[in-house]
């Protein structure tokens, strides 16, 4: 799966869009320290937990991309 690599080493998080060297990784895909406490802070009835929820929804979508590009290497 590729990620947004940047020349220093680091990645972009999927949630800020900001590079970042620190965080954790769900399918090869950053989620910035910042952006994981926030998201850990913010409860479900607050407006933000949907723009959480739409940023992990790239998670999904690159999954599918890269089974896609797997697919036709093999034809």
């Amino acid at each position: 799966m590729e990620t947004a690599l940047h020349s220093n080493g680091w990645d972009t998080c999927i949630i800020c869009d900001k590079p970042n060297a620190k965080g954790i990784r769900i399918c090869n895909q950053l989620i910035c320290d910042t952006c994981q406490k926030e998201m850990i802070d913010t409860g479900v009835d607050e407006e933000r937990y949907k723009f959480f929820i739409k940023k992990l929804g790239k998670i999904s979508v690159r999954l599918i991309e890269e089974n896609e590009r797997q697919a036709t290497k093999g034809k």
